[in-house]
């Protein structure tokens, strides 16, 4: 019995020792494997994000010859760098296989870069040669780098998936040999399998997650531009062999600028993600809604015939109308617009043209003030090329330095409240256009802005402003001219030699000079801007705050600018009665202000009235029609004593009423 006992003590032994020995060795098998998988499926992750920003970089590249503008030639070389880092980090993988194919995909995108830029030089040049060098160079270029990293990520990811199947071989192969053994060994087992099963299941789920992520807005959850493109080109086909037609949809939110500016960015998520669910539940089941980015959204409509067009409209007034109703934001409130443009397809065109036209077409509805607006090849196409028109007269005239005088400045008085006197002029760009007449600033700042030539612009009003205020002083009139400083100008590395070059050039004091500036001029590089800003200042040149009320989010920031002044935006002096919001907003504006020690100054009075209430509030100096409209130089004098009079006459008659 005893002898019995040994020998299954023994055997018993002998089992747990084989069955520990074959756990042990299942084990490091699955770990072996497990760490084959997770490096296969990090390189397939790799070769997934190079194909998309291979992807993103031919779209921004596409979207600069539609609108040449610096976001747009940034925003490619952004994703352009994001494929260059990514294929670099391949092509220096210890794997030998992956390193080959990482070299040579690096190569090829170097080509296709070194090409794509060369075709964006040529677009902002508006040289013709452009389409031969797109279609003989830049084209296949892309298509041989995309199909060849289309196929290398698609063995790669055929080698990960084999991955999970070898190593789900051999968690069956594991559960089948620890089955026979005893309950101690297949409860181990079963610990052991949950374990990888739970490992394999995160890294699977990661690599979904890493697809859903490349394929979807991470803010709203809807589908990108990348995904859009494909859904849309699907669409196409079908009309094309269906004999119907594909909508498509390009949303632009009107005033949601002003949202991030006045509320924060955090607020703009949250009207961005209630703009996506409106759009979303209110386009349907038939449609499908993604974010191209930014503050753009798109609508494809599959199938859509000729009967159905008006059925189209409507649903376009309906996505406007649902844009419009306010958006409640953190227990206050936001009001959009939407501007909406369609195009269909094949008859519009297909892929980037059909993508072009509906963008013409929703920027003529922005250009109406919001709405819907379909594509229409006349009037589209003539306002597209007004808008390159503007844009290359503009640079012509700045790379001619304007030899005919174009470019006009017309001033503004601004009285001050206290006596009546006008001690200041505001500066405001019009252009005398050979073809189109007088143009206000509406019509040509924003092509100077998205063609990168507001710079130049900016010093070349600078300079007519400065030398118009010394020949002023010159006739015994020292008015001090307030310039607007755009967004770029600040952190160009010659903004404080060429503002003192211009004063010097001119004989005029610093102290007759005054930049105006808002939160937009600083944001992009506040330690450089206010650096910038301080040394202009202690060469006596002054600072203001302009449109104080829209765009100044962090008091923070304010309180750290040179400033001498604070300009309250015209839209809260409308309506001054007290009690009133805005009469509440001026008056903490004018506090604000004096506390900090500066001096305020209101835009847009409009009427006697609204004069007269900003003294009763202590407003230091006031500017709009009520006293004078912008004139040119030659009529500024009659304008300033034209304010002069009827500030003096309102301000005197106040006086003598509170007297009786």
């Amino acid at each position: 019995m005893r002898g019995r006992s040994v020998v299954m003590t023994a055997s018993l032994a002998g089992v747990l020792l084989a069955l520990a020995a074959y756990v042990i060795q299942g084990t490091l098998h699955t770990t072996r494997a497990t760490d084959q998988q997770s490096q296969a499926l990090a390189v397939d992750l790799q070769f997934i994000e190079a194909r998309i920003a291979i992807a993103m970089q031919e779209v921004n590249l596409r979207h600069y010859e539609v609108e040449p503008s610096v976001a747009v030639k940034q925003r490619f070389e952004q994703v352009a760098q994001r494929a260059d880092d990514t294929l670099s980090e391949l092509a220096h993988s210890p794997d030998v296989t992956v390193r080959r194919d990482g070299q040579r995909l690096l190569q090829e995108q170097r080509t296709y870069r070194f090409l794509a830029d060369r075709l964006i030089s040529m677009v902002a040049d508006s040289d013709p040669d452009q389409v031969t060098l797109d279609r003989l160079e830049v084209t296949p270029a892309f298509y041989s780098l995309q199909n060849d990293v289309d196929d290398v990520s698609r063995a790669y990811h055929d080698d990960a998936q084999s991955q999970v199947a070898a190593l789900r071989r051999t968690q069956v192969q594991l559960l089948i040999g620890t089955s026979v053994g005893f309950g101690t060994g297949l409860i181990l087992v079963a610990m052991i399998l949950k374990m990888a099963l739970g490992y394999q299941r995160r890294l699977v789920d990661h690599a979904t997650e890493s697809r859903y992520l490349a394929l979807h807005d991470p803010l709203t959850g809807l589908p990108n531009r990348s995904l859009f493109a494909k859904k849309l080109e699907s669409a196409l086909a079908a009309a094309e062999t269906g004999g119907h037609q594909t909508a498509l949809m390009v949303i632009d939110l009107d005033g949601f600028k002003a949202v991030n500016d006045t509320m924060g960015h955090h607020a703009g998520d949250q009207v961005l993600l209630e703009a996506g669910r409106r759009l979303t539940e209110t386009a349907g089941d038939g449609a499908l809604v993604a974010r191209l980015g930014g503050d753009e959204f798109a609508v494809l409509i599959p199938l859509v015939h000729s009967h159905t067009r008006d059925a189209v409209a409507l649903l376009g007034e309906a996505l406007v109308a649902e844009l419009r109703r306010d958006f409640p934001v953190d227990g206050r409130t936001a009001a959009i617009g939407g501007s909406v443009g369609v195009a269909y397809g094949p008859v519009h065109g297909v892929g980037d043209e059909l993508f072009r036209h509906a963008d013409a077409a929703m920027y003529r509805a922005k250009g109406n003030g919001g709405g819907v607006s379909v594509y229409d090849a006349d009037t589209d196409a003539d306002l597209q090329q007004d808008r390159l028109e503007i844009f290359g007269d503009l640079r012509n005239l700045l790379d001619s330095e304007d030899p005919d005088g174009q470019l006009v400045l017309h001033y503004q008085p601004q009285v001050r409240l206290s006596d009546g006197k006008v001690t200041s002029v505001e500066a405001l760009v019009r252009w005398h256009h050979p073809r189109q007449g007088l143009l206000p600033p509406a019509a040509f700042l924003p092509a100077a802005e998205r063609g990168g030539l507001e710079i130049r612009l900016t010093y070349h009003l600078l300079g007519l402003a400065v030398r118009q205020a010394a020949g002023w002083l010159s006739d015994g009139r020292p008015w001090r001219v307030s310039v607007n400083v755009s967004p770029g100008v600040l952190s160009d590395a010659a903004f404080v030699p060429n503002v003192l070059a211009l004063l010097e050039a001119a004989a005029l004091p610093p102290g007759l000079l005054r930049l105006e500036l808002t939160e937009t001029s600083i944001m992009a590089d506040p330690e450089r801007a206010i650096r910038a800003l301080h040394k202009v200042c202690d060469k006596g040149v002054s600072v203001s705050v302009d449109d104080f009320g829209t765009g100044f989010s962090s008091l923070a920031q304010l309180r750290r600018l040179p400033a001498g002044e604070l300009k309250i935006d015209r839209t809260f002096v409308g309506d001054l009665t007290p009690g009133t919001p805005d009469a509440v907003m001026v008056r903490s504006a004018i506090d604000l202000g004096h506390n900090l020690g500066l001096r305020v100054v209101a835009e847009g009075v409009e009427e006697v009235a609204t004069l007269l209430r900003l003294r009763e509030m202590s407003c230091d100096y006031a500017q709009g029609f009520a006293l004078s409209r912008p004139v040119p130089p030659d009529r500024l004098r009659a304008a300033c004593e034209q304010a002069e009079e009827v500030a003096r006459t309102a301000l005197t008659d106040r006086d003598l009423s509170d007297t009786h």
